[in-house]
C-alpha cells in the first residue's frame, strides 16, 4: 500500500498507537525530568489545556474538513463505506501536522516547555480519539460509557453524516447542537 494512503495495512495502523505512545511517553519524561520546578503547575494547565482543546479540534476537523471539504470528504467517506477497514490518515501526516501547527508555533510563541505540554495535551487527545474510535468499529466493551461512544458514532455512521462528530466526548455535539 502506498506509504500516504489512508487505506493502511494493519501494521501501519496500529503502528499509529505505537508511535504516539512513545511521543506521549518522550514528551512527559522530557518535561518530568528537565521542566524548571517552578513551572510544573502552569506546565500541567498547559498540558490539561492540550487535551481539552483536542476534544475541540476532533469535533470541528470531523464535521468541517472530513464531511465538507474536498478531497477529504471523498477520503473520509471511504471510512463511512467500509467501516471495519484498517482506514485512517498515515502517521507521517498526522505527526507532521502536530509539529508543523501545534509544536512549532507554540514554541515560538511561548518557549520550549509551554509547547511540549501543550503537545503533550493534544497527543494525549488524539491517543484517546484515536482508541476510542478503533474500539467503537472493532470491540466489544462491557464499559457503559464505551457502548454509549459505540451507539453515538455508529447514529452518526447511518443519519447521514449530520450529527454525533465527537468521537471522544459529546460535548461539543451538545455544545453546537448536533447531538
Amino acid at each position: 500500500m502506498p506509504l500516504l494512503s489512508i487505506q493502511q495495512s494493519r501494521f501501519a495502523y496500529f503502528a499509529d498507537f505505537g508511535v504516539y505512545g512513545v511521543c506521549v511517553a518522550a514528551l512527559a519524561a522530557f518535561l518530568g525530568l528537565a521542566a524548571p520546578h517552578a513551572l510544573q503547575w502552569q506546565l500541567v494547565a498547559w498540558a490539561l489545556g492540550g487535551l481539552g482543546g483536542w476534544t475541540l479540534i476532533e469535533y470541528g476537523l470531523h464535521r468541517f474538513v472530513l464531511h465538507r471539504l474536498p478531497p477529504f470528504q471523498a477520503m473520509h467517506e471511504q471510512h463511512h463505506r467500509h467501516p471495519h477497514d484498517y482506514i485512517g490518515t498515515p502517521t507521517c501526516v498526522t505527526l507532521t501536522l502536530f509539529v508543523v501547527l501545534a509544536f512549532l508555533p507554540a514554541w515560538w510563541l511561548a518557549n520550549l516547555w509551554i509547547a511540549s505540554a501543550l503537545s503533550l495535551g493534544l497527543l494525549l487527545g488524539y491517543i484517546a480519539y484515536s482508541m476510542t474510535h478503533h474500539a467503537a468499529h472493532h470491540s466489544r466493551s462491557s464499559s457503559e460509557w464505551m457502548k454509549r461512544r459505540k451507539r453515538l458514532h455508529g447514529l452518526h455512521h447511518q443519519r447521514g453524516h449530520t450529527h454525533h462528530y465527537g468521537v471522544s466526548t459529546s460535548l461539543w455535539d451538545h455544545v453546537f447542537r448536533t447531538a
